[in-house]
């Protein structure tokens, strides 16, 4: 305690710099009580980022002047000879501090004063770096201020988004550029075995891919395989791409894997047995299943009705991927013509209002070619479906037509009340899945990306303690998290339907709720 403040609480007010350096560097550790440890976790944070901003600084500091002496081509050098660094190293730090100090540096004082780290500083310099000043600013002024309470993947997601939603053609360029440049590397790795990567690929056709060897990978584990489902994973990518599943059907890849023999996993690795995706609603039997070939494996893809229908170009959202180019959400949501196709319709904040499913498709030329399954989720504000539904575009009018007498039904009566009518059933009927999965977007615990559709539903108030089976009591929770909280000592609480309370070991409360679904329209550019 210093003069009745605890440590915590006083290292909390403390800004980054030399004095908080100074407390740090004296700071007997074991000595911290447990409710203040954290707090001092997050000063050394504060910390390190401000020494990370000052070490930029230095860095292009030293090329900017040996530029002035000897040579900008050589400039980086100084810098590996000082700090010792491979030549491709010292290029990678110099071409990150000029950016961040020259081109960036409203992101370089929130280093600077403990708010941003290096991790998050690279985001911004990786995504922003030669776009023009405008849209740099545009990006900088609606982003940096919430960076700090988001994670590096959640802080990439949204620069990303908004880079699309403000200059879709310059993004469209970007994408189709880096989609000229594909390519698959493959090399050793230093313990013998390989690593085979491909990169530049459209990231819907390969969320489709990895979805494919996901589900051959639980199917055999439903088989009875007693490989690791990691294992299971690469074994099947390899025996894809090798040619040894070749015109096999979907249940002879399960039979040849059944039919190998694997080395037992060591006793530190047991093998597991992932769960089945029960929040896809309905199984599918593996004889359902057994004759498919050649079939895409369907994905979830997210994208305004708006957009799908080609009135504008907002991005839309592979879950688990990220955001991804109007034009992509157009073509990938083709493919998934016989999957479930989920009307969503949001207030002015972008959060849920009613959602349910449609049947009508619209009048569109087909795809190439047609996933097997797959979740389309078509969200639109209500203000916008209002206007849609006066004028629809003639291919989207049936669509457009079914959600708009659909949502003024759901309107008429209390949605939710329907919803929560068997609060004693162990497990929830597919419509009240699907309306927690829409409205919580992911896993709900702390910085988690998990898709919702990927993730198992949990009571918030465990069932066998007498918790409902509800919108108020249930939500997303991933494999991990859901141990998280049912073996890790943490402790989580839904105060209002969608906002959540998790509460660590150690006391803290770090409250969370999804994404909103629907952006605001961006102003004019």
């Amino acid at each position: 305690m210093q003069g009745g403040v605890s440590v915590g609480s006083w290292l909390a007010g403390m800004s980054a710099g030399p004095v908080l350096g100074a407390v740090l560097s004296a700071l007997d550790m074991d000595a911290v009580p447990d409710d203040s440890v954290v707090d001092v976790l997050q000063a050394c944070g504060r910390q390190r980022a401000h020494v990370e901003g000052l070490y930029a600084a230095a860095v292009a500091t030293v090329v900017q002047r040996a530029a002035v002496v000897g040579s900008e081509q050589y400039a980086s050098d100084e810098v590996r000879a000082a700090l010792v660094l491979s030549r491709n190293r010292a290029r990678t730090e110099c071409d990150f501090a000029q950016i961040l100090c020259l081109e960036l540096p409203a992101v370089h004082a929130a280093m600077l004063a403990g708010l941003v780290d290096r991790d998050r500083a690279m985001v911004f310099t990786h995504h922003l770096a030669g776009l023009p000043e405008d849209l740099t600013a545009t990006v900088i002024a609606r982003i940096l201020p919430i960076a700090p309470g988001l994670t590096t993947g959640q802080l990439r997601a949204r620069i990303l988004k908004l880079i699309i939603t403000v200059e879709p053609d310059r993004a469209e360029d970007q994408y189709e550029q880096a989609l000229a440049d594909r390519m698959v590397v493959g090399y050793l790795d230093s313990a013998g075995t390989a690593t085979v990567t491909a990169t530049g690929l459209p990231p819907d056709e390969a969320a489709a891919a990895t979805e494919r060897i996901a589900k051959l990978a639980l199917d055999a584990k439903r088989a009875g395989h007693r490989g690791r489902i990691d294992q299971l994973r690469a074994d099947i990518f390899l025996r894809l791409l090798d040619g040894r599943f070749h015109h096999l059907t979907h249940a002879q890849m399960i039979a040849a894997l059944l039919a190998e023999t694997s080395p037992p996993s060591p006793a530190t690795q047991p093998a597991d047995t992932e769960p089945a995706d029960a929040e896809c609603g309905v199984e599918e039997s593996a004889e359902a299943v057994a004759e498919v070939v050649g079939r895409v494996s369907g994905i979830e893809v997210r994208a305004r009705l708006d957009t799908l229908a080609g009135l504008n170009n907002l991005p839309g959202e592979l879950p688990g991927w990220g955001p991804i180019l109007g034009s992509v959400a157009r073509r990938a949501a083709g493919r998934q013509h016989r999957g479930q196709w989920r009307w969503v319709v949001t207030d002015t904040d972008g959060y849920l209002i009613a959602e349910g499913i449609t049947r009508r498709r619209p009048a569109t030329s087909p795809p190439s070619h047609r996933a097997e399954g797959g979740i389309v989720e078509l969200a639109i504000p209500a203000p916008a479906l209002a206007t849609l539904t006066k004028d629809p575009p003639r291919a989207w009018a049936k669509v457009i037509t079914d959600i708009a007498t659909q949502y003024q039904r759901a309107r008429e009566r209390d949605p939710v009340g329907r919803l929560d009518a068997q609060p004693g059933r162990r497990h929830p009927a597919n419509a009240l899945r699907r309306y927690t999965q829409i409205r919580d977007r992911t896993c709900t615990a702390p910085g988690c990306r998990r898709s919702a559709i990927h993730s198992e539903l949990d009571h918030t108030h465990d069932i066998q303690h007498g918790g409902p089976t509800t919108s108020t009591n249930l939500a997303p929770a991933c494999t991990h998290d859901h141990g998280l909280k049912h073996r890790g000592g943490w402790k989580v609480t839904q105060p209002r339907p969608g906002y959540f309370r998790w509460k660590s070991p150690l006391g803290r409360i770090y409250p969370t709720r999804g994404e909103p679904i629907t952006d605001p329209d961006p102003p004019p550019f």
